[in-house]
């Protein structure tokens, strides 16, 4: 009798970092983590660019916004 292997879901923890980071509220708080120079940064200036993938399920990158003119890819 063969035993049965499971594979471990590696996208586990992705799926809560997209989900968190897909609100705004969230996201605006990592910006600010990274860059805490820009003080008055604010919700309206993030713009979610996160690419899906049309030709098989998934993402291209896990996060991606513009603030600013600043291109942020997070994979």
């Amino acid at each position: 009798m063969q035993e049965e292997t499971k594979a471990a879901k590696y996208t586990a923890k992705d799926s809560v970092f997209t989900d968190l980071f897909q609100n705004k509220k969230y996201l605006l708080q990592l910006y600010q983590a990274l860059h805490p120079e820009d003080r008055d940064a604010n919700e309206d200036i993030l713009s979610d660019i996160t690419i899906n993938n049309v030709l098989v399920d998934g993402q291209y990158n896990d996060l991606g916004f513009m603030v600013r003119g600043k291109l942020m890819i997070l994979t």
